[in-house]
C-alpha cells in the first residue's frame, strides 16, 4: 500500500529528552545549510540570480545550459546525460558536484557512464535521478552514485504519472530504501534526495524524518522574490511556474519543443524572499527535531516514528 506524505503523521519522542529548547539542535548540514536543494528549473534559478540563491540557507542547483560566473567546487551543475557523456567527461571533474538530470534514472547506460565517470575522477560528485524502486536504490550504490533523487510522477508541474501511469509514493519509496541501506551496510551509500510534489515545508520535514538526506524543491521557490520566472499577474503578484519537461521548459532548453510535454505551466502567487523562507523552514525544523528529540539530522534521518492517518484526522489539523 502506498501513503501520501499527507497521510504520514510524525510522532513526538516517546521517552523525556534532554532537549530543552529548539535551538540546542542542530537543523544544518556539514557546509552549513539546510538539507533543502532548490530544483534546477530555470523559472526559478538564472545566471543574474544565482549568487542570491547560493548566499541563502538552501543548496542552489544551476539548471541545464546556464553557466553563472564564478562557480566554485561546492556548487551543484545540472546537465543532461548526453551533455555529461558527450562533454563533462573530457574534463577535470574531480571536486565538482554534477546532478545528472533525467526523468528516468532507471536505465542501465546512466549507471555504465556514472561507473566510468567515478574510475576516472575519484573526487567527482555526482547526483542522478530519478528512481522509484528501491532495488534501483543498491544499482545506484554499486556504481558509486553519491546522490540520488527519490519520486516519479509526483511533482506540482509534472503529468508523468498522469500520462503514463507509473508513480511511486515517497513514503512507500522511502520504506524499502530503509531496507536497502540496512542491507548495504556502509556509510557511503547515496544520500537520499526526496523530489516531486513537496511544495510545503511540513511535506519536506516528514521526507527528512522518514529517511531522506535531503528534499528538492520548486514550487516553494517560485513564490520567492529572487526567483527569475516570468510575472503573470502584477496585483496580486503571480509568477508562471513550469518543470523542464513542459513545453515552457523545453524552450527555455532547446528553443523548441523536441518532444511530447510531460509537464504543465501554472502560476504561484509571489509572496516571500529567500531570508524569510529560510528562517521560516529552519524554525520549523528546530521545532520538529526537538518534539522528536533528535538533536542532529543524521539522528532524526533514522530515530523517528510515525503513523498513518485519516484524511479527516489530517483535515483536522490542517487548516
Amino acid at each position: 500500500m502506498m501513503y501520501s506524505l499527507d497521510e504520514v503523521a510524525l510522532l513526538p519522542s516517546l521517552h523525556p529528552t534532554d532537549i530543552n529548547h529548539r535551538s540546542e539542535v542542530n537543523p544544518f548540514d556539514e557546509n552549513g545549510k539546510l538539507p533543502i536543494f532548490v530544483s534546477p528549473m530555470t523559472c526559478l534559478i538564472d545566471d543574474n540570480n544565482y549568487d542570491e540563491f547560493r548566499a541563502s540557507k538552501f543548496i542552489p542547483i544551476v539548471p541545464r545550459h546556464i553557466m553563472p560566473n564564478h562557480i566554485t567546487p561546492n556548487d551543484w551543475i545540472a546537465c543532461s546525460l548526453d551533455d555529461f557523456e558527450r562533454v563533462f567527461m573530457h574534463y577535470d571533474l574531480d571536486e565538482l558536484h554534477i546532478l545528472i538530470d533525467i526523468a528516468n534514472g532507471h536505465m542501465r547506460h546512466l549507471y555504465d557512464v556514472v561507473s566510468e565517470a567515478k574510475s576516472k575522477f575519484p573526487d567527482l560528485k555526482i547526483m542522478v535521478g530519478n528512481i522509484a524502486h528501491p532495488q534501483i536504490y543498491i544499482d545506484c550504490y554499486n556504481s558509486g552514485v553519491d546522490y540520488v533523487r527519490l519520486g516519479i510522477g509526483g511533482g506540482n508541474a509534472c503529468s508523468t504519472s498522469v500520462l503514463t501511469g507509473i508513480h511511486a509514493s515517497h513514503e512507500y519509496i522511502l520504506r524499502g530504501i530503509r531496507t536497502a541501506r540496512l542491507v548495504i551496510n556502509d556509510e557511503k551509500a547515496p544520500k537520499i534526495v526526496c523530489d516531486g510534489g513537496i511544495s510545503t515545508i511540513d511535506r519536506a520535514i516528514k521526507c527528512l524524518a522518514l529517511g531522506a538526506d535531503y528534499v528538492m524543491m520548486g514550487k516553494m521557490f517560485a513564490r520567492c522574490e529572487e526567483a527569475c520566472g516570468y510575472i503573470t499577474q502584477k496585483l496580486p503578484k503571480k509568477r508562471a511556474y513550469y518543470g523542464m519537461a513542459s513545453e515552457e521548459g523545453q524552450k527555455d532548453l532547446y528553443n523548441k519543443v523536441i518532444r511530447p510535454a510531460e509537464g504543465i505551466k501554472t502560476e504561484v502567487l509571489v509572496d516571500t524572499n529567500l531570508k524569510k523562507l529560510g528562517d521560516q523552514f529552519e524554525a520549523a525544523l528546530r521545532s520538529a527535531m526537538s518534539y522528536t528529540g533528535c538533536h542532529t539530522l543524521d539522528e532524526f534521518h533514522h530515530n523517528v516514528e510515525y503513523e498513518i492517518q485519516s484524511t479527516a484526522e489530517f483535515k483536522s489539523y490542517y487548516k
